[in-house]
């Protein structure tokens, strides 16, 4: 492949014109689900809408929260947050952000009627007000103590509607570009917010195209018209993109988590025994070691080592084929004479999830488990988890902050459209230690719960582990002062410049 390519990158092969001069090309591989921040929940998404938007706060790169929009915040008693605004912040049209356009945003999310997959991450909100042009207001209903990441919802002007298409270019907002182009399964082509001050070195826009094709992507960066691609090369690609002399390979620590889900609708599947039997089926450090080429660690969870409540004290599951054939025999399901089981589930995919699909399905094959892949476009798959239509699947979950995120997906209540429990997963003490977590402030305590929770995840595998992804981004040599974030946030983007040739647009 490695030489098709090279020979593909030298004679050109009719690959499309390159973004103006001053712009920069990112290479992407799906379309965002939504360009509006009260609906987008997928990382691509969130990648681009967090140059459009800003919020109340963000994390910085070491995990903590940090004012953006607000000036300064503080947490009076148990269930009030304050937040003070920055004066003089403008939408990408002009008009001057105030307290209005927080509370609108936060309203319409919440509203029943909007029907925003982000609503039941607000459950614990009781009411958020603007007492003045400056000043927001969070009530909780009790004690809660990943309160501050219900102000990370990205802020639209007051007024703005409910989205009608999910081809519709991104509303206005605060951040430091400004969408002005969104072709559906093409482009999404950012400028510079007119009233954010930037670097005269710095690029003038951002065009993220969407290139499906890992090998075409690869080239792209290759023949100088992508400049950055960001934890989507193939592996076995890198040590060519490596040779070329423009460009740069970069790995750093991420905390991105890849795993295997599984519907509990599924009676099968709500067997232990059968879980446990697919989680030893899997050579996860053998995938790691090839199909990845060690970009990865092996996960023994969802929260990486760099988060605080990480606890790795857990249930394991190493490659034991053998293992993997007993629990299925005492489940029932007993070999044939070719080692067949009358067992089968339906994997979704999408054409990128392709080959680490078709790894997992010979690996299941091994122990008896027969698997159908089928594999669909980005919005396709996407529906089909959030509507339970599936028997396994594989996804990633980026940016996890607070461990609340396993109340998200592992609560019983937070089947969608209300949250992420896409599995249809419950158990009443997972609820219940859940709850505690959300309630419990001391961080002490809160770690003691979520060490339980991360054990009582590894017992009953509502995942399976899979591993976390580091951060690998392939650009151009001609950008500058790109620091990757362990979470993939692209937000460094803002702040990148260009080579002097590439700042005056002479190159490309």
């Amino acid at each position: 492949m490695v030489g098709a390519l090279a020979l593909c990158a030298a004679l050109g092969c009719g690959r499309p014109a390159p973004p103006p001069p001053r712009f920069l090309q990112v290479d992407i591989e799906n379309s965002p689900t939504s360009t509006d921040p009260r609906f987008a929940t997928d990382a691509i998404s969130s990648r681009i809408n967090e140059l459009v938007f800003d919020s109340l706060v963000r994390v910085d790169r070491h995990g903590r929260f940090v004012g953006q929009l607000a000036e300064s915040f503080e947490r009076p008693d148990e269930t009030h947050i304050v937040f003070h605004l920055k004066r003089g912040i403008r939408f990408s049209n002009g008009r001057e952000m105030t307290a209005r356009d927080v509370k609108y945003t936060y309203d319409t999310t919440i509203n029943p009627s909007s029907m925003s997959p982000k609503r039941g991450g607000f459950a614990e909100l009781k009411s958020i007000e603007a007492p003045d042009d400056r000043t927001i207001v969070m009530t909780t209903y009790r004690p809660y103590a990943p309160a501050m990441e219900m102000a990370m919802l990205e802020i639209v002007e007051e007024g703005t509607p409910l989205p009608r298409k999910s081809a519709a270019p991104a509303p206005a907002g605060t951040g430091p570009f400004r969408m002005v182009r969104y072709a559906r399964d093409d482009s999404a082509w950012l400028e510079r917010n007119p009233y954010r001050p930037f670097a005269p070195d710095a690029p003038m826009g951002i065009v993220f195209k969407i290139v499906p094709d890992p090998t075409v992507r690869a080239l792209e960066l290759a023949e100088g018209i992508c400049d950055l691609a960001e934890n989507n090369i193939e592996p076995e690609v890198l040590p060519y993109l490596i040779s070329v002399p423009d460009l740069e390979v970069n790995e750093s620590s991420g905390t991105t988590y890849q795993y295997l889900g599984l519907n509990f609708r599924n009676p099968l599947l709500r067997d232990p025994r059968i879980r446990r039997a697919i989680a030893y089926a899997i050579d996860r450090k053998a995938i790691a070691a090839s199909y990845l080429r060690g970009t990865a660690r092996v996960a023994s969870g969802m929260l990486a080592p760099e988060n605080w409540a990480y606890d790795g004290k857990v249930a394991t599951y190493d490659y034991d084929p053998e293992r993997a054939r007993r629990l299925l025999e005492e489940a029932g399901f007993h070999a044939d004479a070719r080692g067949r089981r009358d067992i089968r589930f339906v994997y979704k995919t999408t054409p990128e999830g392709g080959r680490l699909a078709e790894t997992i399905q010979a690996m299941l094959l091994r122990v008896g488990i027969e698997v159908e892949i089928r594999s669909n476009e980005w919005a396709t798959f996407y529906g089909d988890i959030q509507k339970g239509n599936f028997d396994l699947m594989s996804s990633r979950w980026i940016g996890i902050n607070d461990p609340n995120h396993y109340y998200l997906v592992f609560d019983s209540s937070m089947t969608p459209p209300r949250g992420l429990n896409r599995g249809a997963y419950s158990n009443p003490e997972m609820d219940s230690l859940l709850e505690q977590g959300a309630t419990t402030i001391d961080p002490e305590q809160r770690r003691r719960i979520y060490a339980r929770v991360q054990e009582l995840a590894a017992e009953d595998l509502p995942y399976i582990s899979l591993w976390w992804i580091q951060n690998v981004v392939v650009m151009n040599r001609a950008v500058r002062n790109f620091t990757p974030y362990p979470n993939g946030s692209l937000r460094s983007l803002a702040e990148v410049k260009l080579a002097d040739d590439r700042a005056r647009g002479t190159s490309r």
